[in-house]
């Protein structure tokens, strides 16, 4: 795929921020006019996503700035789904909805991550074993357990998806805690 789009004139760089636009572009269609076709723009957003890496790769310009550009992206397109989701009516289930979204927000989508970065800033691990911090939750665990909790919402209940917000907070939670470990 990156070799075919690899001849549209783009940077790599410019795929993340057309992911990013589509993204925006996603989170306001949830927020005012529907579910389903914001939730569609924001997998078309996932898949410019994986566009900018493979053109990268296929045009060998793959840089750490790229990669900065893409981890940050991926960052704020967790957060525009999340943050857009506020706007959608959800099943209160122990406690209102948008304290969930806020719990996967800060616990998976910014402590897993910060955990990990903070170490290596403060060089309590080695930057090799930074990255090999791991865990039970990762992006992409924590997106697919988020993915299927929305469809079985749109399916059935959107308590299926309150649950799976809930999950996903619990498993970062175990995720944390095992990163933190490895720092000491």
């Amino acid at each position: 795929m990156g070799g075919l789009l690899a001849a549209i004139p783009l940077s790599p760089n410019h795929w993340t921020l057309i992911s990013l636009l589509v993204a925006v572009l996603a989170a306001y269609t949830i927020a005012t006019t529907g579910l389903v076709a914001g939730l569609i723009l924001f997998a078309v957003a996932a898949l410019l996503d994986f566009v900018d890496g493979a053109v990268a790769r296929a045009r060998n310009e793959v840089t750490k700035l790229g990669g900065f550009l893409d981890g940050v992206t991926d960052r704020f397109v967790e957060a525009l789904l999340l943050f857009s989701l506020m706007f959608y009516p959800l099943p209160e289930i122990f406690i209102d909805a948008k304290i969930w979204l806020a719990g996967v927000l800060f616990f998976g989508t910014s402590m897993v991550s910060f955990v990990r970065a903070y170490a290596d800033h403060k060089e309590v691990v080695s930057r090799e074993n930074a990255l090999k911090m791991g865990g039970l939750c990762e992006r992409p665990e924590r997106l697919i357990i988020l993915i299927t909790g929305m469809i079985a919402g749109i399916a059935v209940s959107m308590d299926y998806f309150v649950y799976s917000m809930i999950l996903v907070i619990a498993l970062s939670i175990i995720t944390i805690m095992q990163r933190l470990s490895k720092a000491f």
